[in-house]
């Protein structure tokens, strides 16, 4: 992914002095409008998508971050920027701390999953709280954007083979479907459903033979997540896979096969 494309560099400074959420969905139009991609959007819809998209719920995820973004109908590309605060403002963050850093995205309706792509290498960085402090102490969009390219792993423009894998998972652990499932949201060229399922326990509850042994708890939590992805990313995947399960302790709550494609072909919207 050459997430340096869609880079803001047209802003100098990137702090701001906003004092509220308000004040900062604004700078972030101003900012964003600065660059060519955006020069003939309207501001009032873009702040309303904004808006709109802090409606459903903060962009603010804790640790005083927040990835501020919107799509837009009328553009083709991404524009990503970023705003340092640096006393802080209340941004309704999920922890309820006061927010410093924002990186903010705009992108096109049409291009979802990519969206989802970048929204998720993003964030992959700033859970890392050391490069956050460094991010913080930048000045200038130019300082700022070097620094996120050295963090991230995005630029390579590597040729994949054309061969594809399916991993299918079974989970009956909530917390482990989270992370998974967010997981596979960073892996490039990968094409993901959820089925919802239910426990085998549920329909043998409902057999006379069984029911003595079976119990309404054998009713619970069980997803399915089926990614088809290059092979290239398979090991790896598995590997983060497991290191979640041994993280959770999870290991009787989940369960995952892998297999390679003979035919694969099309491809569905995340």
């Amino acid at each position: 992914m050459k997430l340096e494309k869609y880079y803001n560099l047209n802003v100098k400074s990137i702090k701001t002095k906003a004092k509220d959420k308000d004040e900062l969905l604004q700078a972030i139009v101003d900012s964003a409008l600065a660059s060519d991609t955006l020069k003939n959007i309207d501001p009032k819809q873009l702040l309303k998508n904004l808006k709109a998209r802090e409606s459903i719920g903060s962009t603010g995820f804790g640790d005083g971050i927040a990835i501020p973004h919107c799509t837009l109908n009328d553009i083709d590309e991404f524009i990503v920027g970023a705003l340092v605060s640096d006393e802080g403002l209340d941004f309704a963050a999920i922890d309820g701390k006061p927010v410093k850093l924002f990186v903010y995205i705009i992108a096109p309706s049409k291009k979802r999953n990519e969206h989802i792509r970048v929204l998720s290498e993003i964030a992959k960085v700033l859970k890392v709280p050391a490069y956050v402090d460094e991010l913080s102490a930048q000045t200038s969009a130019s300082a700022f954007f070097k620094k996120l390219s050295e963090f991230g792993q995005w630029n390579s423009e590597e040729e994949l083979p054309e061969e594809y894998s399916q991993l299918t998972i079974h989970i009956q652990d909530a917390k482990a479907f989270d992370q998974i499932l967010e997981l596979f949201a960073e892996v490039n060229d990968a094409y993901v459903s959820v089925i919802e399922g239910n426990n085998v326990g549920k329909y043998l509850y409902a057999l006379p033979l069984f029911s003595h042994f079976m119990n309404e708890e054998h009713k619970g939590f069980h997803r399915l997540i089926l990614a088809v992805i290059n092979t290239i990313y398979v090991n790896d995947s598995l590997r983060k896979v497991g290191s979640i399960i041994e993280k959770l302790n999870c290991g009787s709550k989940v369960m995952i096969t892998s297999h390679p494609l003979n035919f694969f072909h099309g491809g569905i919207d995340i």
